[in-house]
């Protein structure tokens, strides 16, 4: 993960090179290096296997929502910590491809139950972060709905936590936050017992 991080920090730095950096090259080439690059670092964005945004460029987008609702003086951000129950015993009984379909299943039900300007992160393994420009309540009745239809949908589910935004809040306290909710509430429910 670090590595992939760390090329896609690379691929940021060569796509901000102005395209007079190229003089002396054919233009035609240096358009389709800088169309070359352009595909990389989008590349190096994704998960491969959900198509969302991998953990590396999932943060700073997750931090300009939380710049966008600073400078409007809203604090309807809401940071969900999501984790996809029992993918290990699936994978152990059904196989990885079944493991990786349920995945991709989840990574489909929420890009089609969001709005395309809320943030959809793969975090790592079996568990998603979401950024929700929503307040609490409003994020709780949404991630509620969709845990339904991906439920009807695969007859397994997930769990999530919320944090909603406070304050001179950084990205990280968020997430923190919110993963501390997910524990709370799946203790509360008995599930970790």
């Amino acid at each position: 993960m670090a590595r992939v991080s760390r090329t896609a920090e690379l691929l940021g730095r060569l796509m901000a090179v102005e395209a007079n950096r190229f003089d002396g090259l054919d233009p035609a080439l240096a358009e389709a290096l800088l169309r070359r690059l352009s595909e990389l670092k989008a590349a190096a964005a994704t998960d491969e296997l959900t198509g969302l945004l991998r953990r590396g460029a999932g943060v700073p987008a997750l931090a300009r929502e939380l710049r966008r609702a600073e400078r409007q003086r809203d604090q309807r951000l809401t940071v969900a910590f999501l984790d996809l129950h029992a993918l290990k015993q699936v994978n152990d009984r059904e196989g990885h491809a079944a493991g990786d379909a349920l995945l991709r299943t989840l990574a489909e039900t929420l890009a089609q139950g969001l709005r395309a300007y809320d943030v959809i992160i793969r975090w790592g393994g079996d568990e998603f972060v979401l950024g929700l420009a929503a307040d609490l309540g409003q994020a709780e009745t949404i991630l509620t709905r969709l845990a339904e239809s991906f439920g009807g949908a695969t007859s397994h589910r997930f769990h999530f936590g919320l944090a909603q935004l406070q304050p001179g809040e950084a990205v990280a306290d968020l997430v923190v936050r919110a993963d501390a909710d997910l524990y709370a509430r799946r203790r509360g429910s008995g599930r970790d017992r």
